[in-house]
Order: structure tokens, then sequence, then C-alpha cells
């Protein structure tokens, strides 16, 4: 581990902001489709980066600054629990980086908190025991560039045994070159936990009881090629197969039902058969550039989805007013169809207006206003570099999904850093997978969902301080019979500041409040607070303590539900 951040050290002060992105959406469902090898946008393979940035250093240029600031990688709780210490940068004569890095360990933490079930009655104590193998693989060669971080959490109760499980937890993403030039396999894969109804912080289902629990697992395998005419065109053409599955322990339990007395869930999952085909003009047009794209999905599966297709053509033309200034334009036209009730049918016009600044490779804003989905909406993605510590990321989307389709649509519109965190295609924002997000209650039926974030994080030789805020909003619009849907909104806002006290020892304080509302809690508000030290025992044993704790109320509860936690682990590589 030690030595493939060493390799990446110029990269790593642009995904710690992953320590305190906590309730960040994914971008819009209509995004770019997978990175071309070349492209070095915010949300690129920090592979790639690094490649790039090698060749601009040779060419005599200036790479990105390098950063002594600690590297973080989620935990179960969703908030920092380890990582290595704070390294300077490789020394001048170290070797060249790896084209492989293989970093398995062995992670045993053992928790206590007084209120197992977060309830604001009948509280209850217990000590939980988690083990945490973990296995990050990296690969960096001229045919294959990616990362895989696979995580299983097995917890065990010290009291409530009925709780014991095992919860799937990993992220992956992997670009291979079949033929240079020409072929390409795209592979991409998540999976994690969440609570049915909400209002907890995300991940934090370690510690809540197991039937309010949601497994969501994707994967999607996509072969395309690719042919350069020249400087006049590129051409793309694939095919993407998709699977999601989420299934509960319970399916008709008090986690589940609303007032009325119909769940809001049923297990699902579908399968999706994807056909695209993309036409982009090269700069022998001059200020103009023109993308053509042809879109077929067809759904296999249960709920909404099933049966469903989306169906979309569009030719958008920029043009550069300026330098760095281009005006944009769409026109098409879309079908799409969805299950439920009542069953939804949208064909028509698609279109928008909008502008691009672009001040570098990794800093640029894209604003639009138009149609898809069969409704009017805006959109914006801005990543900006303020200075070399600084960086500012704002979104704002809205688009049709489900639950499941979410976690669908994080595979087609996320990379991962090198620790096998999330991070969005077009801002580099970090982000906690919607399925993984516990702050909003999970939903079987279609919903239109609006979505809004934004992050300003600075680094410093030894310190990251990150501001976020987050606002999400689904109405649904179509519901599986026998389910009930319901409108929910979340807003949240998140301070953390992650210091490097010594070169073997990190400290991370993390404050967080939200604000809800759902059909099953009603109105409600949530503080999250935490502070974290991770200390270097050994060269690859690393101890954690962790002080937290969780507080909120809602209109289903009597009383505020207050949950504190003391978790002491350890960590060893191999």
């Amino acid at each position: 581990m030690r030595e493939a951040l060493q390799d990446l050290s110029p990269f790593r002060h642009r995904f710690l902001g992953a320590v305190s992105v906590l309730f960040v959406g994914a971008s819009p469902a209509f995004a770019e489709p997978p990175p071309l090898p070349s492209d070095v946008g915010p949300g690129s393979l920090p592979t790639t980066r690094a490649a790039a940035a090698a060749a601009l250093a040779e060419e005599g240029g200036i790479p990105a600054p390098s950063t002594l600031s600690p590297a973080v990688r989620l935990g179960a709780f969703g908030l920092p629990t380890g990582g290595p210490p704070a390294e300077g940068p490789p020394p001048a004569d170290a070797e060249p980086t790896r084209r492989w890095t293989i970093s398995p360990s062995l992670g045993v933490q053992v928790m206590g908190t007084d209120n197992v079930f977060q309830t604001a009655q009948n509280r209850r104590s217990d000590m939980i025991t988690t083990i945490m193998p973990s296995l990050i693989l990296g690969a960096d060669t001229s045919r294959l560039q990616g990362v895989l971080n696979y995580s299983p959490n097995i917890q065990i109760y010290a009291n409530t045994r009925g709780q014991n499980r095992m919860d799937q937890r990993f992220n992956g993403q992997g670009l291979a070159t079949l033929v240079p030039g020409l072929l390409f396999l795209d592979v991409r894969g998540a999976s994690a936990v969440q609570t049915l109804t909400g209002g907890i912080a995300p991940e934090s289902t370690l510690v809540t009881d197991r039937r309010n629990t949601l497994q969501t697992t994707s994967f999607q395998i996509s072969p395309y090629i690719m042919h350069r005419f020249g400087d006049l065109a590129t051409v793309r053409a694939g095919y993407a197969f998709q699977y999601v599955d989420q299934k509960t322990d319970s399916q008709s339990g008090q986690f589940t039902l609303t007032p009325g007395g119909l769940p809001t869930f049923q297990n699902q999952n579908f399968t999706a058969h994807e056909v695209y085909a993309v036409a982009r003009s090269g700069p022998d047009l001059g200020r103009l550039a023109l993308e053509a794209r042809v879109d077929s999905t067809s759904y296999i599966g249960t709920g909404v989805l099933d049966g469903a297709y989306r169906r979309n053509a569009a030719i958008q033309a920029r043009y550069a007013i300026v330098r760095g200034f281009s005006a944009l334009v769409e026109g098409g036209y879309e079908q799409q169809r969805y299950g439920g009730v009542p069953g939804v049918h949208i064909s028509g016009p698609i279109y928008s207006v909008g502008f691009r600044l672009d001040f570098s490779d990794e800093s640029r804003i894209i604003a639009k206003y138009g149609r898809h989905d069969g409704f009017d909406s805006a959109s914006l993605d801005a990543s900006l570099a303020l200075g070399g510590r600084t960086r500012l990321s704002a979104s704002y989307n809205e688009r049709l999904s489900t639950s499941a389709g979410l976690a669908g649509d994080l595979l087609a519109t996320t990379s991962l850093d090198a620790l096998g965190n999330p991070i969005d295609l077009a801002t580099g924002l970090p982000v906690v997978q919607p399925f993984a997000n516990s702050f909003l209650g999970a939903q079987t039926s279609l919903m239109r969902v609006r979505s809004a974030a934004a992050a300003l994080v600075q680094n410093w030789p030894r310190d990251t301080i990150a501001l976020t805020f987050n606002y999400e909003k689904r109405d649904p619009i179509s519901a599986v019979p026998g389910t009930a849907s319901f409108q929910q909104t979340g807003t949240s806002g998140a301070v953390s500041w992650s210091h490097a006290l010594t070169e073997r020892t990190t400290a991370f304080a993390y404050l967080q409040y939200g604000e809800f509302t759902n059909g099953i809690l009603g109105k409600g508000d949530l503080v999250t607070a935490s502070l974290t030290f991770t200390h270097q025992l050994q060269p690859r044993l690393t101890g954690t303590l962790q002080f937290a704790t969780s507080s909120r109320s809602d209109e289903r509860s009597t009383g505020r539900a207050t949950q504190n936690l003391v978790l002491v682990g350890l960590r060893q590589s191999f």
C-alpha cells in the first residue's frame, strides 16, 4: 500500500475530499460514456493522470504539486478509519511506477455502543467485533488500467446474536485495451449496504437492525470499438451489459411499512442491455465541435423496470466564441417506457442550450437548460482549481430513476481514486454511492430525482479542510402495485479536517448536520460528529481509535435517538 500511494503522491490531494463528502450524489444519468483511454479530466483514472503528468514533465511542463496530507479510505461507518500516515514525495531516484500493485490486509475492530438499534427508547448496549479482510489491486500497464477495492465486513454481536451478518463491500473499475487504438473493454462493479428507512448517516448500517438494511450489488461490462479518422472525427460504438440486485432481510417488517400499512420496498433486480454509438468531430472543424449520439437500453427484471426501455438520439454542437468559452446547443428525440401504476410513456423531442467554460484540463464549468426525461430542467457540472491547494466543485441535475437505477447510474458516471473511493466523472467530486446513502429511504417506485452538491476542499502540507453541502429531492412518478411511494427530501452540510500530527499519526475530525422528510419517519434531523486517530505501529501495522456520536429525531419516534460509539481497530498489511 505504501509504495502504491507513493507512486500516486502527486495526485492524492485531488481525492482527499472523500473524508467529508458523505452526502454527495452522483452525476446525471446522461453523463459522458466511459472515458477514452487518453482522457485526463477530473474523473479519469488516477493512473491515466499519472501518465499524463509524467509526459508533461518530460516536455518541460509543471506537474501538479505534491502534498503531505494523509490519504483516506472510507470505513464501514462512513467515516475515515484508516490509511497510512502522511508521507513525503518519493525521492528523485525512486523506482518507476510498478505495473501491478497488490495490497492485501486484514483488519479487526471492536466497537462499543450504548444504543445498538439507534432508538429513542428501550436503548440496548452492545459490543460488536468486525473482521475486515481487504484487497486493493491496481493495474497500470499499456493494456490494462484499473483499481479494485474489495473489503467485506463480518460483524459479530456480543449480546444481540441475531444481528450477526456479513456485508459485501467493493468498488472496482478497469479499462483493458484489447486491440490498440481499436477495441477496448470497460468493466465496473460495486456493492454496499444502506438502511431502508433513511434518517441515518451514510454507511452506518454496522450499528442498526439488520432488518433495516439493504444490500445492493451492481456490475457493468462494456466492450466498444473506437476509430480515429485523423483530425476529422472519432467514432465509438459499443455494447454495455448491466446487472443490479437489491435485497433486504425484511419484506414486511416495521421498517418497510408506511403508516398506511403498505411496504415501500420489495426485493428487485434487473439486467440492462445497451447499444450505443457516438461520433465526435476533431480539430479540423476549428471552433466548431459536433457530437452525434444514438443510444438504446432495454431492461429485464422486476418492478417498474420490467420491460422498460430508454431510447434517444441527439446531436450537440459546441462553438468556441472566444478561447475557453463555448456555446452549447443540443437537439434530438427520446422514447421511454416504465411499468408500475400509472405506467409511464415518454415520447418527444429533447433539447438544451448552455455554455462551457474551460480554464484548464482540470477546471471547467458546464451549464445547460433544456428538456429530457419528459420535463424541463437545468444541469450544472463545475470543478475549479483555485490555486494549487483549493478546489471548488458543484453539480446539479434532474433525472428519472429508481433505487436500483441509481446504483446502475453510479457505474456509468463515476471513476475511482487510488484507494477505491468513487469520484464523479464530470467534476472529480468524491461521492458516496446512492445505494449506500442511508440519509434517504429506499423505494421501489420510479422517481424524479433532483440533486445538488457542492464541496470546497483545501489541502496544505499536513492538513486537508473540506466544506460540503448536499440537497436531494425525490418525487414519486410510478409505483409497483402493492407498495407505497412518497416524496422525500434531504439537505445536509458537513465540515471535516484531517491533520498529520506526526509522520506516523493522523487525526480526523468530522461534523455534519442534516434535515430530512420522508413518508416513513416524517420530518427529522440528524447530527453526526467523530474524532479519529490512526497511528502506524509498525511498517505494515496501523491502529485506529475513533469516538463518534450520532443524534437524530423524527415524527415517528418519541424523543431523540442518540448513539455513542467507541471504536478500536488494527489493520495488518501484507
